[in-house]
């Protein structure tokens, strides 16, 4: 059983787009109240953009899901959540991001998947933080305390990435079994 899809036919690409819209829905009911609440859903955005790479691996629905993710956090502006994250340091979730699109379009076996969310999870992290210490404003603050302060969030990015993208290839083996084809 594979846990890529194949978008080759005409049903293929209406499947294309369902995966696409799951993942924008998965993305925006957990990212939009994630900033500083504890009520909701972790946030999916990390997993969504491992899975996209994964299963769909066309750069330009990377800048569509980027800019998705945009929108979503200036709701969560306009719905009241603090704009702190809104520096210059919001323009390394690109490359934040595509390192962990990347890292899905690398997943050539499943086997491999706890490694390449374990890679993909550090880079995105390393990124991401290097952004927000350039773009600090304290001048005296080290790297390597700034390092020392961040490192301990890594692990709760890492297992909520890692449970999001196991719940989404175990549904998705869960959906090719139960296909027609699969069945045949």
């Amino acid at each position: 059983m594979q846990f890529r899809f194949n978008f080759d036919d005409s049903s293929g690409t209406m499947h294309k787009w369902i995966i696409v819209a799951a993942l924008a829905a998965v993305m925006g009911v957990t990212r939009l109240g994630h900033f500083g609440e504890f009520a909701g859903l972790p946030d999916a955005s990390w997993a969504v953009f491992f899975l996209a790479g994964l299963w769909l691996a066309d750069m330009v629905l990377f800048g569509a899901f980027f800019l998705l993710a945009w929108i979503i956090d200036l709701a969560a502006v306009a719905l009241g959540t603090p704009a702190d994250c809104f520096s210059p340091a919001y323009l390394f979730l690109i490359p934040a991001y595509g390192s962990l699109w990347i890292a899905g379009i690398a997943t050539s076996r499943l086997s491999l998947a706890p490694v390449t969310v374990a890679v993909g999870a550090a880079a995105a992290f390393s990124i991401a933080n290097l952004g927000m210490y350039l773009s600090a404003s304290d001048p005296a603050l080290t790297a390597l305390a700034y390092v020392e302060a961040v490192a301990g969030y890594f692990p709760h990015y890492l297992l909520t990435m890692a449970g999001f993208v196991a719940a989404g290839l175990g549904a998705a083996v869960l959906l090719q079994s139960r296909t027609p084809a699969a069945q045949q």
